[in-house]
């Protein structure tokens, strides 16, 4: 097809109209044969503290619900029935470390209300603690929670009530938050109010092919507006609870952008903008101005605290959809693509570039936003690691140009149960085999763990456990790492500059008065505590934490706080064959180490170091967990004095004179406390 033709064919007219910083109906197609993924694929495009997930919906893979959808299944386009679906409900464990095998580190997951609260009023303490547990062990394996509180389904006894179609229900939906929230919140900062309303009330409402299954644009008005009121309350009871402040909370729209089949065509336009209009802009521009004017309705509603009720927008992208006048009403039958577009097995066409006009449509709200879901239906995976490879280069790119994009989930986890179109569409990055539940990593799944690898910094790991015995009375009732400095413990300064660095999971060895650990938290950081039994120095800390390593970490020192660049020794440790990095000082005032030629040729801190010395350790190191793994042995003994001495000439000399704090006297206690009090960091 000749340039001059499809530009013709895609480019809108020039009156183009602008909505949110953004020119809508500008159809970009880009030749992707010529796309260069090189800084993808190396790990070179996202943020370190970029946010790396996997997105999943409760109905879909528990299994064993008993809601509006089972309901209404016997009657939904597939005729299919949910059943056990995953038995995720009972393979909770081996799911989640299907998540941590993928290197992600956050999951979105939905909280099954029928469970919750069986029947009005009556809650089920066991499904309760399913879900705590959950998040329990979600954050033992380093994986950051997303929680949903409604993504299509609801209990039977509230859906006989009128469900979203009575606006006085909205408060039983509002006490189930309320319920969850303060059970979760002290764990999950990350809150979505409402899964894709837009979707919930077209497909319910409009087009009759999710429950309740009807079709009347005055229901559908009214669900709408009803959908919006919800959040707003919810957002905003939310916040009024303990840990509201801290929480992150944030309304999931879906953008299906809507572009004109023929450009010159003025039917196609103005079909393209009245749907584009009535599914994505009335939506956002209601919670940019607080006012909501629903799908059909002649005047906007206010609609108290809609206007600030996100802390987040959650944007889903799948596709764009090319309208004409008689555009089909059924979900099933092709939409109309362009000659050079490919369908995915749902039919409609991979279409990258619509992503970046989603950020745009949504930049009018000056929001983070986050990708709660990207994917595609594809049965033999033989389009899925294009798709992601193509939808993760838009991401990147936009956040180069600027855009606050801070994270990105894969829809699926693995293959569900697809809504109305029941087992027959597949999503997952892990093959399902809905028979025996065995889970298989597909290739796309592959390739997305190996993407996110390269992008994540590794595990934080912080020697935590010493005495401290040269701080005296300080450290007789309280662990060193935890005496306060500048309004807060040794601890969180360092995890604060840790998190600062891209790093979201941190294992702290602990030893004495361990027990004070208990309740720690640092905002962002997924934190895992594992207490010696017994005083095993520093090497017999990290062989009895051993399976709880990664196989590559950062070691940190629990009274040193070391403000260099995480990412820089990263590299640097990456680029040679070593597999143990220490950074080293050549302006110190005592010399613990020779290197030659970027090696660590001697170590020695037992006494007064030769002159020859030229280098002092000065607290971080980048490890293979293989080097533990070759020296370490049971009981007591020494990581530095063992390790640093084998490995002569095989170590890494990573030079950095960033000063750094040891924390071991008071005297420099004292001096740290004045430097952070005099610098922002």
């Amino acid at each position: 097809m000749g340039r001059w033709f499809r530009w013709f064919l895609v480019t809108p007219p020039v009156n183009k109209y602008r909505f949110c910083g953004a020119f809508m109906g500008i159809e970009e197609h880009r030749d992707w044969d010529s796309v260069d993924y090189t800084s993808l694929l190396n790990g070179g495009l996202f943020p370190p503290d970029f946010m790396w997930g996997v997105a999943t919906a409760s109905h879909q893979i528990e299994g064993g619900n008993t809601n509006n959808w089972s309901a209404f299944e016997p009657r939904s386009k597939s005729g299919q029935l949910s059943g056990d679906a995953c038995d995720h409900w009972n393979r909770k464990q081996e799911d989640i470390q299907l998540i941590k095998d993928l290197n992600v580190s956050h999951y979105r997951f939905s909280i099954e209300w029928s469970r919750i609260e069986p029947q009005q009023g009556v809650w089920d303490e066991d499904a309760i603690r399913w879900y705590s547990d959950l998040v329990d062990q979600l954050l033992a394996k380093g994986i950051q929670p997303m929680a949903t509180l409604h993504h299509f389904t609801h209990p039977l006894w509230w859906d006989d009530k009128g469900g979203f179609e009575q606006e006085n229900n909205v408060e039983d939906w509002i006490r189930f938050s309320k319920k969850m929230f303060g059970v979760l919140s002290d764990r999950v900062d990350w809150w979505c109010t409402i899964n894709e309303p837009a979707v919930f009330a077209s497909m319910g409402y409009v087009l009759g092919e999710f429950p309740p299954g009807e079709r009347s644009f005055k229901k559908t008005r009214i669900v709408s507006t009803n959908l919006m009121i919800a959040h707003a309350r919810c957002y905003h009871a939310l916040k009024s609870m303990e840990h509201g402040a801290r929480a992150q909370i944030g309304l999931v729209k879906n953008i299906n952008l809507f572009d004109p089949y023929r450009r010159w065509n003025p039917l196609h336009r103005f079909q393209a903008r009245l749907l584009d209009g009535m599914f994505n802009l009335c939506w956002i521009k209601g919670l940019m101005t607080g006012r909501f004017k629903a799908p059909s309705a002649i005047r906007s509603k206010k609609i108290p605290g809609l206007k600030g009720s996100s802390d987040f927008i959650g944007v889903n992208y799948y596709t764009h959809l090319l309208a004409t006048p008689f555009m089909p009403t059924k979900v099933d039958i092709d939409p109309l693509i362009r000659p050079w577009e490919e369908r995915t097995d749902f039919r409609y066409p991979m279409y990258a570039e619509g992503l970046r006009r989603a950020f745009d449509m949504v930049s009018c709200l000056n929001l983070p936003i986050i990708v709660t879901e990207n994917g595609v239906a594809d049965d033999d995976d033989d389009m899925r690691p294009e798709h992601i490879r193509r939808h993760l280069q838009i991401t990147g790119e936009a956040i180069a140009d600027g855009m606050d994009i801070r994270g990105f989930y894969h829809w699926s986890l693995m293959d569900n149960f697809e809504w109305a179109e029941g087992y027959d569409q597949r999503f997952g990055l892990y093959h399902v085999d809905f028979e025996t539940k065995q889970r298989t990593l597909k290739e796309s799944g592959a390739l997305y763990s190996k993407i996110v690898k390269k992008h994540r910094m590794p595990q934080v790991v912080i020697l935590a456990g010493g005495l401290g015995t040269r701080l005296g009375e300080l450290t007789e009732q309280m662990p060193k790492s935890l005496i306060e400095v500048s309004g807060k413990p040794i601890l969180s300064h360092i995890l604060d500059w840790a998190g600062k660095q891209g790093c979201m999971e941190a294992l702290i060895l602990t030893g004495h008065l361990g027990e004070q650990f208990n309740g720690f938290r640092h905002e962002g950081m997924a934190l895992t505590f594992h207490q010696e039994p017994e005083p095993l120095g520093t090497g017999g800390a990290l062989w009895n934490a051993r399976h709880l390593l990664q196989d590559k970490f950062i070691l940190l020192w629990g009274d040193d706080f070391h403000p260099i660049d995480y990412a820089a020794i990263v590299a640097h440790h990456e680029l040679t064959s070593s597999p143990l990095t220490l950074t080293v000082t050549t302006e110190h005032s005592e010399m613990n180490l020779l290197h030659i030629d970027g090696r660590i040729s001697q170590y020695d801190k037992s006494g007064t170091p030769p002159s020859e010395f030229n280098g002092y350790e000065s607290g971080t190191s980048v490890v293979e967990k293989s080097v533990l793994l070759e020296h370490g042995k049971e009981g007591k003994w020494s990581w530095e004095e063992t390790v640093y001495p084998r490995m002569s000439m095989k170590a890494n000399a990573y030079i950095d004179n960033t000063k750094f704090w040891d924390m071991g006297t008071p005297e420099r206690l004292e001096r740290l406390e004045e430097f952070l009090n005099k610098t922002s960091l």
